[in-house]
């Protein structure tokens, strides 16, 4: 699912905080995708997206995902412990 969510992200559809938002809505899981993404580290996510060979065509969706991810982790956007990803969070 998660996969799914950031496709959502990749092809502009919502943003994170509302993505999250209705995933715990409708779900009653205590955090969406993009949290748990953070708390992950999108390297860790990035790692399991470009296994997916469809992750070479920057013109697929597996491929928006990896670039996605891929500009964020060059941004050093990885996740809590840096401090930002989808969310800025206090160190």
């Amino acid at each position: 699912m998660l996969n799914g969510q950031n496709a959502s992200t990749a092809t502009d559809i919502a943003d994170p905080e509302t993505i999250d938002k209705t995933w715990t809505l409708v779900t009653g899981a205590p955090a969406g995708p993009f949290r748990i993404l953070d708390i992950v580290g999108l390297t860790t996510a990035y790692n399991i997206a470009v296994m997916n060979p469809q992750a070479a065509d920057p013109e697929t969706v597996p491929g928006k995902v990896a670039a996605m991810l891929k500009e964020r982790i060059d941004a050093g956007k990885t996740g809590i412990n840096a401090g930002e990803r989808f969310y800025v969070y206090d160190k």
